[in-house]
């Protein structure tokens, strides 16, 4: 799990609020990191050949760029 990495639900996907290079250089180790989403607690984000993806509840909905 990364405590630096913070992301928000925002529409029909996420943000990241903080830690961009954190998130970055995690999944450039690892394909998926466990973070922290405000007000929903810990979700994993997965790296996959469309994008990266937030894994809730059974449920892959998209890490929107900025």
């Amino acid at each position: 799990m990364s405590p630096d990495i913070l992301i928000v639900r925002e529409n029909d996907g996420y943000r990241v609020l903080h830690g961009h290079l954190h998130l970055v250089n995690a999944l450039s180790m690892s394909d998926e990191v466990t973070v922290d989403a405000s007000g929903e607690g810990k979700v994993k984000v997965v790296k996959t050949s469309n994008g990266y993806l937030v894994d809730q509840d059974n449920r892959r909905i998209p890490l929107l760029g900025n």
